[in-house]
C-alpha cells in the first residue's frame, strides 16, 4: 500500500515543488496536492508541466484550489476579475498553447477532496454538514475552495483587493479521531488573511471533541515555502517537512 506526501499550496514555486517531488520519489510517497498549484509565483510554465507529468504518470493526485478554479474559468471565457496574482499564470498560458492545453486537461482531472482512513483532505474547509448524512452540497462546494466566511462582517482591503472575513467555526465540528488537512489559509484563526503577519509554518489544532486540523499553506509564491505532511498507508500523520 502507498504512503503519501500531502503538499500545501504551491503557487508556481517550481523549485520547491521539484524538491518535494524528488523527496517523494526517494521515499516512495504518492503526492497529494491540496491545490492552488498556480498564481503568484514566477514559474508558471515549469510548475504546470511538472504537475501535469506527475498526474499523467500516476505519481500525484491534485485537489482543486480556488486559484486553479479561477484560472480555468478565465480560460473558458467566464467573466472573472484578474488579480495581480494571476498575471504570471495567464501570460504563460496565453503564450504557449501546449502549456494551456496541459493545464486544461490537468485541471479537469482534479478532485474535490480525498479521504485516507480517518484523514480528510481538501483545499479550504469541510462544513459542519459534511460530517452528517445530509450534506449541504452547495455550501460544501464553496467551503472546499474558499474556506468559510462571515458574511455579517465587512470586507477588508489589502493591496488593492477586497477580502472577506473568515470564520473557523467549522473546525469545532471535526469529529473525534478525524484529521482534516487543508491549504488556502496562510494565517489560520485570523478573521482576515492578515498578510502582514503571516505565520509561514504548518499550524495544527485539536478541538474539544478531539478532532484535528492541519493547515499547510506556508506562503509559497508570497515569500514563504511549500510544506508537506507525510501520511502512512492508513492516513496517520508521520511527520511534517518543508521545501525551501
Amino acid at each position: 500500500m502507498a504512503k503519501f506526501l500531502v503538499l500545501g499550496d504551491i503557487h508556481n514555486e517550481y523549485k520547491f515543488f521539484m524538491d518535494a517531488s524528488v523527496y517523494a520519489e526517494q521515499n516512495d510517497l504518492h503526492i497529494i496536492s491540496v491545490g492552488d498549484v498556480v498564481d503568484y509565483g514566477p514559474h508558471a510554465t515549469s510548475t504546470i508541466a511538472l504537475a501535469s507529468t506527475l498526474a499523467k504518470t500516476g505519481k500525484a493526485t491534485f485537489i482543486e484550489g480556488n486559484h486553479d478554479n479561477k484560472i480555468y474559468r478565465y480560460l473558458k471565457g467566464n467573466n472573472v476579475t484578474v488579480s495581480h496574482g494571476m498575471v504570471s499564470t495567464i501570460d504563460a498560458l496565453e503564450s504557449d498553447s501546449i502549456v494551456k492545453e496541459d493545464f486544461m486537461t490537468f485541471y479537469e482531472r482534479m478532485k474535490t477532496h480525498m479521504v485516507i482512513g480517518d484523514t480528510h483532505i481538501t483545499h479550504g474547509a469541510f462544513t459542519k454538514s459534511y460530517w452528517t448524512d445530509n450534506v449541504d452540497e452547495k455550501a460544501q462546494n464553496r467551503a472546499r475552495l474558499y474556506g468559510e466566511i462571515d458574511k455579517s462582517k465587512p470586507f477588508v482591503e489589502w493591496n488593492g483587493q477586497q477580502y472577506p472575513a473568515r470564520t473557523y467555526a467549522w473546525v469545532d465540528f471535526i469529529p473525534s479521531g478525524k484529521t482534516v488537512i487543508v491549504g488556502h489559509d496562510r494565517s489560520p484563526f485570523h478573521e482576515i488573511p492578515a498578510f502582514e503577519s503571516n505565520i509561514n509554518e504548518i499550524v495544527e489544532s485539536t478541538n474539544d471533541q478531539g478532532g484535528t486540523v492541519i493547515f499547510t499553506d506556508t506562503g509559497a509564491g508570497k515569500g514563504g515555502f511549500v510544506s508537506g505532511v507525510v501520511l502512512d498507508e492508513q492516513g496517520v500523520v508521520q511527520e511534517t517537512v518543508i521545501f525551501d
